[in-house]
């Protein structure tokens, strides 16, 4: 299965993700999948959240080109991030396939 598919995937189960980019282990939860610039990019939630009161949320969001990720699997027990991009951040994908 390809690292697109995968996070197709991920979006419609609302299912966090392992990727690694740059060679460092991530953690994420995808929001949108699409083109920007006629690049294959995901929006994406990059870090932990624990849904827990009182404990922040510990990561950002981010555009990231598909093909930069590398490793990309499904994670059953990890939280899913649900909150909203901005607009800023969503002006990465110009051409969505598909979104939350």
């Amino acid at each position: 299965m390809s690292a697109y598919s995968i996070l197709r995937t991920a979006i419609e189960q609302k299912k966090a993700v392992a990727f690694t980019l740059h060679d460092k282990p991530q953690l994420g939860s995808p929001y949108a999948l699409g083109k920007g610039d006629g690049v294959e990019k995901v929006l994406m939630y990059r870090g932990v959240d624990t849904h827990e009161k009182r404990v922040p949320a510990q990561g950002q969001w981010d555009c990231l080109a598909v093909s930069d990720l590398n490793d990309v699997k499904l994670l059953a027990d990890e939280p899913f991030h649900q909150g909203h991009p901005d607009a800023t951040q969503r002006a990465g994908i110009r051409e969505v396939d598909i979104e939350l």
